[in-house]
C-alpha cells in the first residue's frame, strides 16, 4: 500500500507548477503592454517634483507597443531656462554706519547694559575717531563699570578732539580726583571755571585739592569764590574757616564760624573750632559759652572737654580746669 502522504506532495508540487507556469504566461502579456504605461507616470512624477506641475502637460501620450526608452528618444523634453525659476527674495541690509553704531551704544547706556553700550561705541569710534559724542558716552559707560582709567582715556581724546569742550574738563578733574592725582586734576577744574565762572562745587573743590597741596592763598580765593556765588554754602564757610584758624587769622575764622552755624547749627566740628578761635583771640567767656553748648549737644566730645579745661585754667578756675581735664581721660582711655 503506498503512502498516503508521499502521494499527496507529489500532487501538490505538480499543481504548484502548473500554476506557476501559467501565471508567468499572464505576466508576460500583461508586461507587453502595461508596463511601458507604468514607467511613464513614474517618470512624469518625478518631473513634476523637480520643476512645477504645467510641465506634466507637455508629456506627449504613449502608445501601446513603444517601449520605455523608444519614448524617451521620440519625445523631447524641452529645456528649462535658469531665469524662468523664482528667485528667493533678498533680505534687506542697512549699511552699519557710525551713527547707527552710535545709536546703538546710547540705547544700550540707557538700559543700564554698560558693557555692551561701550562695545558699540568703541565699534563707532573704531570707524570715526573723530565722533567726540562716542567718545564722552564711551567715558561714562566706563566710569558706570568703575574703569576710571579707561575713562580718563576716553576723556582725553575728548579734550583733544574738542579744546572747548567745558564739560569734559569738569568730568576728567573728577575722575582724576577719584585717582587720587591731584596734580592732574587742579588744572583740569582751572580750565574749567576759567569758562564757565559760575559752578560754586567747582571752586569749593579747587579750594579741597589746593588746600591738600598746602597752597593755603589760593584756597583761600577758591572758597571765598564758591560763597560769592552760593552765600549758603556751609561747608565752604567751615574749610576756609579752617585755614583761617591755621593761618592764626582768628578774627576772619570766628565771623565765618558763625555763618557756618548759622546754617548748620548741628555741625560740632563747626562749633569746635569757633570756640577754639575765642580761646586763641583771648575771648575766654566766649570760649566757655561755646564749649558748653557744643557739649551740651554732644557730651561724648573729649576734644571739647580738653578745650574747655585750657580755658578754665586760662581763667585761673583750677579746679573746673582739672575737672575737665579729667572727664577727658576717662573719654580717651575707655574708648
Amino acid at each position: 500500500m503506498k503512502n498516503p502522504s508521499r502521494v499527496h506532495v507529489r500532487c501538490s508540487f505538480k499543481s504548484t507548477c502548473s500554476s506557476l507556469v501559467f501565471y508567468l504566461c499572464i505576466f508576460f502579456v500583461i508586461c507587453s503592454g502595461c508596463d511601458k504605461e507604468e514607467a511613464v507616470v513614474e517618470k512624469a512624477l518625478e518631473f513634476k517634483d523637480i520643476i512645477s506641475a504645467p510641465a506634466e502637460k507637455q508629456l506627449p501620450e504613449v502608445t501601446a507597443g513603444t517601449s520605455s526608452v523608444e519614448a524617451q528618444q521620440t519625445t523631447p523634453v524641452q529645456t528649462v531656462q535658469i531665469s524662468q525659476i523664482p528667485q528667493p527674495t533678498q533680505p534687506v541690509v542697512k549699511p552699519i554706519t557710525v551713527q547707527v553704531l552710535y545709536s546703538e551704544g546710547l540705547e544700550y547706556f540707557n538700559q543700564g547694559r554698560f558693557e555692551e553700550a561701550v562695545e558699540a561705541f568703541n565699534k563707532a569710534t573704531d570707524m570715526d575717531n573723530t565722533m567726540v559724542d562716542a567718545y564722552k558716552k564711551k567715558a561714562l559707560a566706563y566710569s558706570k563699570l568703575g574703569l576710571m582709567n579707561e575713562s580718563i582715556i576716553s576723556f582725553r581724546k575728548v579734550i583733544e578732539l574738542n579744546p572747548n569742550d567745558v564739560e569734559a574738563y569738569l568730568n576728567l578733574g573728577t575722575f582724576y580726583v577719584k585717582r587720587r592725582m591731584t596734580d592732574d586734576a587742579i588744572p583740569m577744574f582751572e580750565r574749567y571755571v576759567s569758562m564757565n565762572p559760575n559752578n560754586a562745587m567747582v571752586y569749593y573743590n579747587l579750594g579741597c585739592l589746593y588746600s591738600e597741596k598746602k597752597h593755603m592763598d589760593k584756597a583761600i580765593t577758591a572758597y571765598q569764590q564758591a560763597l560769592k556765588i552760593n552765600p549758603s554754602y556751609a561747608d565752604a564757610y567751615y574749610n576756609l574757616g579752617a585755614i583761617y584758624n591755621n593761618k592764626e587769622m582768628f578774627d576772619e575764622a570766628i565771623e565765618v564760624f558763625k555763618k557756618a552755624l548759622t546754617l548748620s547749627p548741628k555741625n560740632h566740628e563747626a562749633r569746635y573750632n569757633l570756640a577754639f578761635a575765642y580761646n586763641k583771640k583771648g575771648l575766654y567767656d566766649d570760649a566757655v559759652v561755646t564749649c558748653q553748648k557744643l557739649l551740651e549737644l554732644d557730651p561724648g566730645n573729649g576734644n571739647a572737654h580738653f578745650l574747655l579745661g585750657d580755658t578754665y585754667n586760662k581763667l585761673g578756675k583750677f579746679k573746673e580746669a582739672n575737672e575737665e581735664y579729667d572727664l577727658y581721660k576717662k573719654l580717651i582711655f575707655t574708648q
